[in-house]
């Protein structure tokens, strides 16, 4: 009897850390997903120039994707813009209406005929773009609505293509920050590897860093701001790449020192 108990014992402790090897090879084989989404009005069929489904939601039908939460982002010359985007209420559907534009043009892309209707779907969402309009959903983040002010830049605007290996220096309601563009990630030596626009914030004594992805170093920022009302600044850029775009939102408050993620990041494809 002693000794199948302690067979038993045997077995479950194999049991307990087989499943643990498990869930770390599963979490090394998951790439980290952003806390956010950030979605666009414009192409979503699939075609040239199609906006990529965003991390957050590779694997998940269209369909299921959260309808609630969502914020508008409206990014004016001197202010950006924060108004929750409201569930219509005299609609069969349920999902606001820049949501259900998305949806409509991926599932027919992904549907028999959808190469045929894609280029019709496409051209009706286009006509509504707002190359300004930036819909934001961030888990455990809730922005408030109202408005944020932006820095403005030396050239009277709140865009600027920041010079590489430059430590700028500013101050955002009277919040001290910095930052630095680099040409990819670097070595000890202070030698860059790698293609890709490397972002280093600095504010009250800590260092913040992002990588950017592989689309190239050029990158502009269109704002900076305090959106989620903490108090440090936020970041709005876009990178050009090889025949496609890439954005991506920094936001102070899912930040930790060290390396991070884009709070939300949006891709578009090129031929």
């Amino acid at each position: 009897m002693r000794r199948l108990v302690s067979t038993n014992r045997l077995s479950h402790i194999i049991f307990i850390v087989a499943t643990v090897v498990c869930s770390f090879a599963r979490a090394a084989a998951e790439p980290p997903r952003e806390p956010g989404v950030m979605l666009r009005d414009g192409e979503w069929g699939g075609d040239v120039g199609s906006y990529s489904i965003p991390s957050a939601f590779v694997g998940a039908k269209p369909a299921a994707w959260p309808i609630d939460g969502w914020t508008r982002l409206t990014i004016k010359a001197d202010r950006i813009e924060r108004e929750p985007v409201l569930l219509p209420t005299n609609s069969t559907s349920k999902k606001p209406e820049f949501l259900k534009a998305i949806i409509e043009q991926i599932e027919r892309s992904e549907s028999a005929e959808g190469q045929m209707n894609a280029a019709s779907g496409a051209l009706a969402s286009q006509a509504a773009y707002a190359a300004n309009i930036v819909y934001l959903r961030v888990s455990g983040v809730k922005l408030k609505p109202g408005t944020s002010s932006v820095y403005l830049f030396k050239n009277g605007t709140s865009s600027l293509r920041p010079k590489l290996d430059y430590r700028y220096t500013l101050s955002l309601g009277g919040q001290p920050f910095a930052f630095t563009v680099q040409n990819g990630l670097r070595t000890k030596t202070g030698a860059a590897y790698g293609d890709g626009a490397q972002y280093t914030i600095e504010y009250d004594g800590k260092t913040f860093e992002y990588s950017l992805g592989e689309f190239g170093w050029d990158s502009t920022i269109s704002a900076i701001a305090d959106i989620d009302g903490d108090g440090k600044p936020d970041f709005i850029i876009s990178v050009g790449g090889s025949n496609s775009g890439y954005e991506a939102i920094l936001l102070s408050s899912t930040a930790k020192p060290g390396k991070n993620l884009p709070t939300a990041s949006l891709t578009s494809t090129g031929c």
